[in-house]
């Protein structure tokens, strides 16, 4: 009996491993496992790799595929996810609801989170604004439905200033950023309407100690520039808008002035004002095709937009502009098989608190592939060579694409997940990861590029 009890143990441990490893029919794969093993590079980092057959889910490279490291961008594969699931094919732009009380018509106006509102790359979809121009009457919009912090957790708080880092808020305008520019004349703001109902631009500090850029003033919106100004024409940078929402009443001449903030200031008026709101009959104006506002999302890896579709995503499913409990929902009942248990904080990835594994990826990877076409997700992940953030790595022989997919990257981290065409045809899931090194991401993308190239010529 003692003897037969080892040898049990041991099949056990080696059937439960088998699925993470190349099996004896994997031989050809082995070579691609070797070299990520040995790689110099991935050496200086921690890193991992997995290589699945969609069709099958056998895993055909695994190397620190159950490890969790930070995703940076790869979270947006699992925003994506969501909103294929949650979303129809048009994003859904604001709210509306009325009611008549003694012959007079007041409207109601509920934002919804959409991204796309005044943003000047959506100017061909702008079917809110049309609506709010044309109001008549007494209309009130509700701009203090926001769940969550403007911030996600986690996020670098002295990043308050860059472009990558735009507040959330319940009702974005022109994308939740202005440009400030420098031209012949001085100093100006894009879109000028915003040169109105901003608080200013100011000297505000000497340029031989702190620099030449530009800079915020952290809880308001005045941009200080330096003195003496040697800045040349034509600079401009992109400062995100501090508390975007409380501009809105301001924007007149763009929204029309026939609307005005819903404010309750007792908790009496706030029951009474709720239970009014949840007495009307909502509809919902929609505004830019989904897939349009998606490739935005995955091809610049706008973090500002990944966060605002979570956001929506919670308020269509559960009428809350919040990201936990639409994260919740997808993993209890959406992917509810991630292979390790993920720590998922928010949309666009730009928290250190998300851990996601190789493994957990090519599942979400796998899970798209089985619940959408082919053709629908080549649309949206960025082609190597030709799109977004890849445009300038993994081309394709004849400028044909053979990689379709979403890197992510902050400082110390490199990844890419997506899928991968063989020279066959035949398709795979791939997800490289890297955190913990040092300085340039530069030699790890050369040498993923490498492995990949070879992956490609396998089948």
């Amino acid at each position: 009996m003692r003897s037969i009890i080892p040898i049990i143990l041991l099949s056990i441990s080696i059937s439960s491993c088998a699925v993470f490893k190349p099996g004896s029919g994997d031989r050809k794969y082995r070579s691609i496992q070797k070299e990520v093993e040995r790689s110099t590079v991935f050496a200086k980092s921690f890193s991992g790799m997995l290589v699945m057959d969609p069709e099958s889910g056998k895993t055909l490279v695994n190397y620190n595929g159950d490890k969790l490291f930070i995703p940076a961008s790869n979270t947006k594969i699992l925003t994506l996810a969501t909103c294929l699931s949650v979303l129809q094919d048009s994003v859904p732009g604001i709210k509306i609801a009325s009611r008549i009380e003694q012959g007079d018509t007041t409207g109601y106006y509920a934002p919804t989170g959409d991204p796309t509102f005044l943003h000047p790359l959506f100017k061909a979809w702008q079917p809110v604004q049309k609506h709010l121009k044309s109001l008549e009457g007494w209309n009130y919009i509700l701009l203090n439905t926001l769940q969550e912090d403007r911030f996600g957790p986690g996020w670098a708080w002295d990043d308050y200033a860059e472009p990558y880092s735009v507040e959330r808020s319940s009702m974005p305008i022109f994308g939740n950023k202005v440009r400030l520019k420098k031209s012949g004349n001085g100093w100006a703001l894009e879109p000028d309407i915003l040169d109105d109902v901003i608080s200013g631009i100011r000297e505000g500090f000497d340029n031989a100690k702190t620099g030449l850029s530009p800079q915020r003033d952290e809880s308001d919106n005045v941009y200080y520039i330096p003195y003496p100004d040697t800045i040349s024409n034509g600079y401009s940078h992109d400062f995100p808008i501090h508390r975007p929402e409380n501009l809105i009443p301001s924007l007149r001449d763009t929204l029309g002035d026939k609307f005005f903030p819903f404010v309750s200031w007792t908790e009496e008026e706030k029951q009474q004002e709720n239970d009014l709101l949840n007495s009307l009959n909502w509809q919902t104006i929609n505004s830019c095709p989904l897939d349009t506002v998606l490739r935005l999302m995955m091809y610049q890896s706008d973090n500002f937009v990944a966060e605002q579709l979570l956001l929506l995503c919670g308020g269509v499913k559960f009428d809350i502009l919040g990201q936990d409990s639409i994260i919740h929902w997808v993993s209890d009942s959406l992917l509810t098989e991630f292979p390790q248990k993920p720590r998922w904080v928010d949309g666009s990835g730009l928290s250190r608190y998300n851990l996601l594994s190789p493994q957990d990826l090519a599942y979400v990877l796998q899970y798209l592939w089985k619940s959408q076409t082919k053709e629908r997700l080549f649309d949206v992940f960025p082609a190597g060579g030709q799109d977004g953030t890849i445009q300038d790595w993994y081309k394709g022989a004849n400028g044909q694409p053979y990689v379709y997919a979403k890197s992510g990257s902050m400082s110390g981290v490199q990844n890419l997940s997506g899928y991968l065409v063989c020279k066959s045809g035949k398709v795979l899931i791939f997800s490289f990861m890297h955190n913990n090194f040092t300085g340039s991401g530069k030699a790890w993308k050369l040498e993923m590029q490498q492995i990949l190239e070879k992956l490609a010529q396998l089948e």
